[in-house]
């Protein structure tokens, strides 16, 4: 990779560990300069509206990530509650890797930043469909309607999501295994027989 285009890569995931980490707010350009090490000339020439582009790139990208993680994920697990459980230990290894420091790739951004940004907005919401499309896919898979799988899909995200901030508050994956194991038996009790 040429050295300019690993300037931009290094901006990109120094901004995604201090946004996950601190939030948009308290994560200066300084503080992501030198995190990622590239000089002060590569962030405004590779994201020239500053900040809010970067954060914008980096929710792209984080979207991008995880949506290819589920596919991966899908593809190698035999049924939706083995997809669930494997979703669990994923958030669950992110998390422990973190020491509970670090939360999903693209929420915390989201959080503060949707309502000001429609461009960061964008990004969160085509992250969240995509998310969605994969996880629905893997109920449709396993005979759900088409309608009960994309419902159950934004369910098991919106559940995942906030199991996730309480784990990072209590520094346990206690909620996280709730999570699945409830959403494994909802998805079971509404698979066919």
């Amino acid at each position: 990779m040429p050295r300019a285009a690993e300037h931009k890569q290094a901006l990109i995931h120094a901004a995604a560990r201090l946004f996950r980490r601190r939030g948009y707010g308290a994560s200066g350009l300084n503080d992501i300069l030198a995190a990622s090490g590239a000089p002060k000339g590569s962030l405004y020439h590779y994201f020239p509206q500053g900040k809010e582009q970067l954060a914008e790139t980096t929710v792209k990208a984080g979207g991008i990530m995880v949506g290819q993680t589920l596919e991966e994920l899908g593809a190698s697990t035999k049924d939706s509650p083995a997809y669930l459980r494997g979703f669990a230990r994923l958030l669950i290894g992110w998390l422990e890797n973190s020491r509970y420091e670090e939360g999903c790739p693209i929420s915390t951004v989201l959080l503060e930043m949707a309502g000001e940004s429609d461009k960061i907005r964008a990004q969160g919401h085509a992250a969240y469909d995509r998310w969605r499309q994969v996880t629905g896919d893997k109920f449709l898979a396993d005979g759900l309607s088409r309608k009960d799988a994309t419902a159950l899909a934004t369910h098991t995200l919106a559940a995942f999501e906030g199991a996730m901030m309480i784990a990072r508050v209590e520094k346990k994956d206690v909620a996280i295994k709730t999570a699945a194991s409830l959403l494994s038996a909802q998805v079971k009790a509404m698979t066919p027989a």
